[in-house]
């Protein structure tokens, strides 16, 4: 009866042994998997815009001849209101442009004269600054009244048919609502360049300046 005794306790140890020993295999066999993510896809193309090149100035030539050249013909167009819109303008701006004013263009390719030049044109009745301080809007309601207008003045190419006579282009844009070019022949007296005769290329209604 002992030996019957112990030899159930062996085989129940055994048993619970085998259990035990069995159970870690058990949950490992139930473990989740982890799968690894999966490499990038490599074969679309990824399209990429290129920059927007900034707009660069406008080369304008230089020097004290050609400097003198416009501004006499910045004068005339403010003291002689070329334009016919001066009494009616909110600001007086001037640029610089390579165009020739014989047609009209849409082309803004206009740079700022020399400060020392804008002052010497200034007065009263013109309170002339360069095109860069001043702020335009487009022929659009609600902007299609007349008065209080930026009125841009631009002098362009310059032809030196000799050292003392010359053509130079000349434009205006009354902010939009009116725009127009011309041509000025100017001479060299003995103490400055004069302006000898003018004449209007174009006009026009364009939709900005």
């Amino acid at each position: 009866m002992h030996h019957r005794t112990t030899l159930v306790k062996l085989l129940v140890s055994t048993t619970t042994a085998a259990v035990l020993g069995s159970a870690p295999l058990t949950a490992q066999s139930g473990a989740k998997v982890l799968t690894p993510p999966r490499p990038a896809d490599t074969s679309r193309t990824q399209t990429v815009r290129p920059a927007t090149p900034a707009t660069a100035a406008p080369a304008i030539p230089q020097s004290p001849v050609l400097d003198s050249i416009r501004e006499v013909v910045f004068r005339s167009l403010l003291q002689r209101d070329r334009a016919g819109f001066a009494t009616l303008a909110s600001a007086f701006c001037l640029g610089l442009s390579t165009d020739d004013f014989k047609k009209a263009t849409t082309a803004a390719d206009r740079a700022d004269p020399p400060e020392p030049m804008v002052r010497r044109l200034a007065s009263p009745r013109a309170p002339a600054r360069r095109a860069s301080t001043c702020t335009f809007s487009a022929n659009t309601p609600p902007n299609r009244s007349v008065t209080g207008r930026a009125l841009l003045y631009s002098v362009g190419a310059i032809t030196m048919g000799s050292p003392d006579r010359a053509e130079a282009a000349a434009g205006y844009n009354y902010d939009g609502y009116s725009a127009g070019g011309f041509t000025f022949s100017v001479e060299r007296t003995d103490t400055a360049w004069v302006v000898k005769q003018w004449r209007m290329e174009w006009t026009a209604k364009p939709n900005a300046p």
